[in-house]
């Protein structure tokens, strides 16, 4: 079964969950600091200019009765700061320490408002730059003084702080998520041991067990999960035992019922011809016990541990179309063969026999329940090889295609009903290749069938000519 993907586990969603809240507090964080900080700069840059103007403001009301001095030495004489501009306004005379902003740059509601008798200030633009202008007016002349200062410094301040927030803001989404992956780890680890323990007794290892590895946490889960699994064993091996005990009761009988049938069969001339005729039905229900009963020692072997496989190289395409040439002695259908190029040369590590027994059964399966064989072929990739075996069925609905690998599976249509097939062979395809490293699958064969596939991982090794 192939992994989920990492946002899919519960690792990758705790991860997920402690990032998103990361990111959100530092939205929430940079949002405030820039909030404060943007005030506090604009409230403190506004204080400093409103005291030099009101500083301003008061020098010239003091001065504007003194004599030898003009209007434009008074305001060439006040301190400002570098780039601010000085404006004395008096009705329609006005004069300015600057070639670029005169009595047109300052918005005509300040002015007024100003002019008027009240102290007012206004952010506006100038050219394209932004200035803050602050008119103070003046008891003694009825006029009004005005200083525009420029905000470019505080501009730039804005900018760095707005990129310094944004990046960090940014920097947080993949430190939370090492963070939250480094700090999730141990936190789950106890639940990978039961996963991987509840993994391996699905694949049919009923000796694992999860080692609490004194947390806890988990010692009571590993109690209740390890004397389940215990029970669980204990059952499969006494099913097992079972089976085995029951089947080997059977050979003896059947051995009898065999002799027995080679004895009729030897006065089968001497029968009447409803006599060849049951003599013919009690050959094909021996011949189909003898199956059942070898099928059902082969699964309590293997349900009871007692597997013997023998590994070696086998070149998948010779051992098939040995399989096919066997088949047809004994009286089987011809079945076309297809080797792709790439398969030729394929070598698995398999147990021979029980691969053999895997065409075998795929074969018959086919034959029994899907109208016969219409072809076989043996196809390779670099890490795999496969056998494909289409028949002329109508198919298997997909809802029931992965049911038909267990035993005594049957179809619901009616040629599965009819089948007299012991509905074992399948599931034994499935054990066997499954011991051997590999997989099978149903799926839709292209002629309208079903197809069955056996894959095996491809050995590097190579086999004799």
């Amino acid at each position: 079964m192939r992994a989920a993907r990492w946002p899919g586990t519960l690792r990758g969603r705790a991860t997920l969950a402690f990032t998103t809240v990361a990111v959100v507090l530092s939205i929430v964080l940079a949002v405030g600091v820039w909030l404060g900080v943007s005030r506090y700069l604009l409230v403190g840059r506004e204080r400093a200019t409103l005291a030099q103007t009101m500083a301003n403001a008061a020098q010239v009301q003091r001065a504007s009765g003194a004599a030898g001095l003009s209007s434009e030495q008074l305001l060439s004489q006040l301190p400002r700061e570098t780039g601010s501009t000085s404006l004395l306004g008096d009705g329609d005379r006005w004069i300015t320490t600057s070639l670029t902003v005169g009595r047109d740059d300052i918005p005509p509601r300040l002015r007024q408002v100003v002019l008027d008798g009240t102290p007012a200030r206004q952010r506006f633009d100038v050219d394209g730059q932004t200035v803050l202008g602050i008119g103070v007016p003046l008891e003694t002349t009825g006029g009004g003084y005005f200083e525009v200062f420029p905000l470019d410094e505080l501009d730039h301040t804005y900018r760095v702080l707005a990129g310094v927030l944004a990046g960090a803001t940014l920097a947080v989404v993949p430190a939370s998520l090492l963070v939250g992956s480094w700090a999730t780890r141990p936190t789950l680890r106890p639940l990978d041991r039961v996963a991987g323990a509840a993994a391996a007794i699905a694949a049919g290892d009923l000796t694992a067990r999860i080692d609490p590895q004194g947390d806890p946490s988990l010692i009571p889960i590993a109690r209740s999960f390890n004397a389940t699994v215990a029970r669980l064993e204990e059952r499969v091996r006494s099913d097992a035992r079972f089976a085995a005990d029951v089947s080997h009761e059977l050979r003896s009988p059947l051995t009898t019922i065999t002799g027995a049938l080679a004895l009729l069969e030897a006065y089968d001339g001497h029968l009447p011809e409803d006599g060849r005729e049951g003599l013919e039905l009690l050959r094909a229900e021996v011949t189909r016990f003898e199956r059942l009963v070898a099928d059902l020692l082969e699964i309590s072997r293997a349900d009871a541990g007692a597997e013997d496989a023998v590994l070696e190289d086998v070149r998948l395409a010779d051992l098939v179309t040995e399989s096919l040439s066997r088949r047809q002695t004994t009286g089987g259908p011809a079945v076309p063969l297809v080797v792709a190029p790439d398969a030729r040369t394929a070598v698995v590590r398999a147990d021979k026999r029980r691969l053999e027994r895997v065409v075998s059964n795929v074969l018959e399966n086919a034959e029994k329940h899907g109208g016969g064989a219409t072809a076989v072929r043996v196809e390779a990739s670099p890490a795999e090889a496969s056998i494909l075996v289409d028949d002329a069925g109508p198919g298997v609905p997909e809802a029931e295609r992965s049911r038909v690998f267990e035993r005594f599976a049957r179809g619901r249509d009616a040629n599965r009903a009819r089948s007299d097939g012991s509905g074992l062979g399948l599931s034994l395809v499935a054990r066997h290749v499954g011991g051997m490293g590999g997989s099978v699958s149903l799926s839709e064969s292209p002629e309208g069938g079903a197809r069955l596939t056996v894959t095996l991982p491809r050995w590097e090794a190579s086999c004799d000519d």
